[in-house]
């Protein structure tokens, strides 16, 4: 019986697998042969949908962007004038500290100048008694050498007289030649005074030379004298002070530099392409003064500071490449900018006229960009780029007032249809003209991104009031500077990736 059962179990499970496989041929079967011959559609040509916008006719003013360092051109190393011990120290003879035109900065114990002084004021004084003393001894020869000369005279006489009682042989020979001799005593005794006379003469000069010695010797006193009190040249601040209350210094040490903080300038190396596009039209070697703002970033807090070109280098390295010029800033010394600070410095150029700014991804590095023509269907036209400016490019030679292809992606090429998105091309688009007063390059701001930046303007306390609601006032306006926008931005970011 069981085994019967059996049989008839297996006999089952064989039938429903056959009959199952059987349907399943069938159904395969039916599929395939109805497939082919029901009529298919034609395929629909693929369409890409591309974000696009218009070539405006408009002005842009380039920014150079750069790198570059702050320095002092008027440095002053303090040395000691004289030497001796420090006796007085100021209070902001210190690092960092600033001092004013004329105050007091060190002073050193002017005991031993004292006494080179009182040394000199004798000097002069003996100097000037002996310069009196050879004066009156000159008056006194000049008394002898005419008392001299009058004797002489009086000698000539009595011998003219003698002659001439000789002549009547009223005299004997010998009286004649006793007054002979009596007259040559009287000449020599007159020669012997002026001698006297030159000698006094000479010694006059000597006497008034040493007075004159002695004034300079006293003068250099003083001024050694006066020196012991420096004081400063110029305002300015204080960097690498040595100088401590009761220490000897000798004569010329260093003691401190000097910095005036309003003397300040940044060196930058630019590209050879940026360096020709500043220098000056005239064909000199000199730079155009275009206007630069210096930036120094302090992470939650910016310092900008305005200024113009002013120089190149005197030599350039060939191994940096690029060359280096130089900027003067306005102002600097009322901000936290000191020298030796690395900033960002942003050269505006001569505005160009008559040229698109399209987005870097818009076009290839040799300018070619997709255009959307009339049946949606891609074309490829060659730009002239002019400036590339951080993500934006400044392009002419192309049709204004088409719609082109804002981001070219690898399958898109000239013939492809797509579905564009965004403003249509319109008639009505305004072409920009030259402006009369052409600030900087103004963007237009949506909605939801001039509140995120207002917003974050008002979280900042750090920023001083008057500043901040200047930049609320110019983020309100309906184009805002790009400038303006893409620090903020910045910060966002950096506060974003902080949090």
């Amino acid at each position: 019986m069981q085994s019967a059962m059996r049989a008839l179990s297996g006999l089952l499970i064989t039938v429903v697998t056959c009959g199952l496989l059987g349907y399943a041929v069938w159904h395969l079967h039916t599929s395939i042969t109805s497939a082919a011959g029901k009529w298919q559609q034609p395929a629909r040509e693929r369409t890409y949908a591309v974000d696009t916008g218009t070539l405006v006719s408009s002005s842009a003013q380039p920014v150079i962007t750069a790198y570059g360092q702050v320095r002092a051109w008027t440095t002053l190393e303090i040395r000691a004038p004289a030497q001796g011990a420090i006796a007085d120290l100021s209070p902001n003879f210190r690092d960092g500290l600033a001092v004013e035109v004329g105050e007091l900065l060190f002073r050193i114990d002017p005991e031993t100048a004292e006494r080179r002084v009182v040394d000199a004021n004798a000097a002069v004084a003996q100097a000037q008694s002996e310069l009196a003393e050879a004066t009156a001894a000159l008056k006194h020869l000049k008394s002898e050498v005419t008392a001299a000369k009058a004797q002489v005279a009086v000698r000539k006489g009595d011998l003219d007289r003698k002659t001439t009682l000789r002549a009547k042989k009223l005299v004997t020979a010998t009286v004649l030649d006793e007054a002979v001799l009596v007259l040559s005593a009287a000449e020599q005794a007159v020669t012997a005074k002026e001698q006297a006379l030159f000698a006094g003469g000479s010694r006059i000069d000597l006497a008034a030379r040493n007075v004159e010695r002695a004034e300079i010797s006293l003068a250099e006193a003083k001024k050694t004298r006066a020196d012991t009190n420096y004081r400063a040249p110029f305002s300015g601040r204080l960097d690498g002070v040595t100088a401590t209350l009761g220490r000897r210094v000798s004569q010329n040490e260093k003691l401190a530099t000097l910095i005036d903080p309003q003397a300040l300038e940044v060196s930058l190396r630019l590209r050879r392409n940026e360096f020709a596009r500043v220098l000056a039209t005239d064909g000199t070697d000199k730079l155009a003064p275009l206007p630069i703002t210096a930036v120094l970033d302090l992470n939650d807090r910016t310092v900008e500071v305005s200024g113009v070109l002013d120089r190149p280098a005197a030599v350039t390295d060939a191994t940096q490449g690029g060359r280096i010029v130089f900027a003067t800033l306005h102002d600097a010394g009322n901000s936290a900018m000191r020298p030796g600070d690395f900033v960002t410095v942003y050269i505006q150029e001569p505005a160009l006229y008559g040229v698109a700014v399209i987005p870097s991804q818009a076009a290839t590095d040799d300018g070619r960009i997709l255009l959307v023509g009339s049946d949606n269907r891609l074309t490829e036209a060659k730009a002239n780029i002019l400036r590339r400016q951080d993500s934006e490019l400044v392009v002419d030679g192309v049709p204004f007032g088409a719609r082109y292809v804002s981001k070219r992606l690898p399958y898109l090429a000239a013939g492809v249809k797509v579905e564009p998105r965004g403003k249509p091309a319109s008639a009505a688009d305004p072409v920009a003209t030259r402006p009369a007063n052409d600030s900087g390059a103004m963007v237009a701001l949506s909605q939801d991104r001039r509140s995120a930046l207002i917003a974050h303007l008002k979280s900042n306390t750090s920023m001083p009031a008057a500043k901040r609601e200047k930049a609320i006032k110019a983020l309100g306006e309906r184009e805002a500077p790009r400038r303006l926008i893409e620090r903020l931005e910045r910060q966002i970011a950096r506060s974003g990736g902080r949090t």
